[in-house]
């Protein structure tokens, strides 16, 4: 990996981006906040429905739904820290660390899981 040539300022510029497209942990916006807005529409559908049949899909679409969701934004969350940290560690001249967090930069968190 020694012919890195990477420039860490428009790195940070990409992953900042990034990041406020996956949104924050209040949910306020980005992609996280488009989930917390589906969960709260699919409270009201079912409040609004009253039925157990339409409860039940909307219970099953939700388990389904969140559980990719929730891997998706893992990925996406692990990918901008990987980046960052492999960034971290090639303006410290550290390449066989940048390596590494590079590679690992794929791999959803035990937490997320």
């Amino acid at each position: 990996m020694s012919d890195w040539s990477i420039q860490p300022a428009e790195v940070n510029t990409v992953l900042v981006n990034v990041a406020d497209h996956i949104g924050d942990e209040e949910g306020t916006g980005g992609l996280i906040g488009e989930g917390v807005s589906l969960g709260e529409a699919l409270q009201e559908m079912d409040t609004a429905a009253g039925s157990v049949p339409i409860s039940v899909a909307l219970g099953e679409f939700a388990a389904h739904y969140f559980g990719l969701f929730g891997d998706a934004v893992g990925l996406s969350v692990s990918a901008v820290s990987g980046a960052a940290e492999a960034t971290g560690h090639y303006v410290d001249g550290d390449l066989e660390m940048a390596a590494e967090a590079q590679a690992t930069a794929s791999t959803i968190p035990d937490s997320v899981n």
